[in-house]
């Protein structure tokens, strides 16, 4: 796991990088789920080198770009709120799935989350793979939630929260 690495995204290339990495790998990974409409206009709002950019500006989002060998291979983006760590997007290519990466950037935003009492994120409540990895690194089903994203669309997912309470009282 040497190899694998965690880039704080800065520049305007890196943004373009992790643009193009969102759409290649939610083609992927959601084709199926969501549906070429649905994922265009989810990368356009959330996922676009414009969007990214607003984030990390104005909205106190920090983005990793994973590199495994060198190569971008997936991203991270998160925001810290006052009581727990928002873990916004976790997305890694096919092939590098199943290696321990995900572990590995847990680790990491576990650091992050220093002082606060979480980590949770959304995620589907069709893509059980993903709910898998997640229930697997310690997070938890707490609620869930139907949100009205605009374009016609609709989030129906999990909330799911990696408690860190334990890590507070240390």
């Amino acid at each position: 796991m040497a190899a694998v690495v965690l880039e704080e995204v800065r520049s305007l290339a890196q943004i373009a990088e992790v643009a193009r990495l969102g759409a290649e790998i939610w083609r992927e990974h959601y084709g199926e789920l969501l549906g070429e409409a649905q994922i265009a206009y989810m990368l356009e709002q959330y996922q676009s080198e414009r969007a990214i950019a607003e984030q990390l500006a104005d909205k106190g989002y920090h983005y990793w770009l994973i590199l495994d060998e060198g190569r971008p291979c997936g991203y991270c983006g998160f925001v810290r709120e006052a009581e727990r760590l928002f873990l916004s997007k976790l997305y890694l290519r096919k092939e590098v799935r199943g290696r321990g990466i995900a572990r590995l950037v847990l680790e990491k935003l576990r650091t992050e989350a220093a002082g606060l009492r979480g980590i949770y994120l959304t995620v589907n409540k069709e893509n059980s793979g993903s709910i898998a990895v997640y229930r697997k690194l310690g997070f938890r089903e707490i609620d869930a939630v139907k949100t009205d994203i605009g374009g016609g669309f609709y989030m129906d997912d999990y909330i799911m929260e990696l408690p860190l309470e334990e890590e507070r009282s240390v």
